[in-house]
């Protein structure tokens, strides 16, 4: 239950810090001098993996998202005045940021932070929208495979059949393409993001765009060779649309209990806003 006496330093849960633990008929927990329930940490990791250590004992890994709170129950628990945390590249072992927290502190609070697997960066940096456009730039992470691939807007010209046990009927498929290549492992540039201009090919349809992720040289889509799986939930521009908009996508493919693969998304600038 309890590796080393130093665990007791770190973050653990309130549920540890008030169980009785012995070993060999002797308490090994140490006093805890104060239980400080104010500590937040955020941030996004690409490239590498984050290892957390509080007073040189690891406590977790960080990968993708990173977003632990006080209502997740987090807390600091004091044996001493002060704790030290550290966070390390698990690649070098490299310390790349570094905390105190003292005792009397009312918020223990780890500002937000972006880490691409070279530098460690306070927030991700993104441009400013340029009037009216919208502009994208994707990352697709190599842990999904190293396969390029190309990111396109598709417009569904469908209708709807109740009687079928798929009852969206989709009869024309138009692809605008957004951007083609990306290889895995490395953000794109800021492309710009067009509007969709599409038809209809029959009468009683309606049409719907979404935004998808084929592999680039197969034209399968990416996630389960289905065109559901690989959607990616971002915004596309229509007409009178103001003002513009920037989307940074990040992108994971990764596999779900049931062994089928799904198609993970974040937009950093939502992560990070301004």
């Amino acid at each position: 239950m309890i590796k080393t006496y130093k665990i007791f330093l770190a973050v653990i849960l309130t549920i540890f810090l008030f169980s009785s633990c012995e070993k060999d008929g002797t308490n090994i927990i140490p006093k805890i001098k104060a239980i400080n329930n104010e500590f937040s940490i955020s941030g996004f990791v690409l490239g590498d993996t984050i290892e957390q250590y509080f007073d040189g004992v690891k406590m977790r890994d960080y990968y993708g998202k990173v977003r632990m709170t006080t209502s997740q129950q987090n807390q600091l628990a004091f044996e001493k005045d002060e704790i030290n945390m550290e966070l390390k590249s698990k690649s070098t072992g490299k310390v790349l940021y570094q905390q105190k927290f003292n005792i009397n502190d009312k918020q223990n609070i780890v500002p937000g932070f972006y880490y691409d697997g070279i530098t460690f960066r306070k927030g991700y940096q993104y441009p400013d929208p340029q009037g009216d456009d919208y502009t994208a730039n994707f990352y697709v992470d190599k842990k999904g495979g190293s396969a390029p691939v190309d990111i396109n807007i598709e417009v569904l010209e469908y209708y709807y059949d109740a009687t079928k046990p798929d009852p969206l009927i989709v009869v024309n498929t138009t692809v605008i393409p957004i951007v083609e290549n990306v290889k895995p492992g490395e953000w794109t540039p800021y492309v710009k993001v067009q509007v969709p201009m599409v038809t209809q090919q029959q009468s009683g349809t309606e049409l719907y765009p979404i935004v998808v992720v084929r592999d680039s040289k197969t034209k399968d889509y990416y996630v389960n060779k289905s065109r559901d799986y690989s959607t990616i939930n971002m915004e596309i521009p229509y007409f009178g649309v103001s003002p513009g908009k920037v989307q940074s996508i990040n992108l994971n493919k990764i596999i779900g209990a049931d062994k089928n693969f799904f198609l993970q998304s974040y937009d950093l600038v939502q992560i990070f806003p301004r």
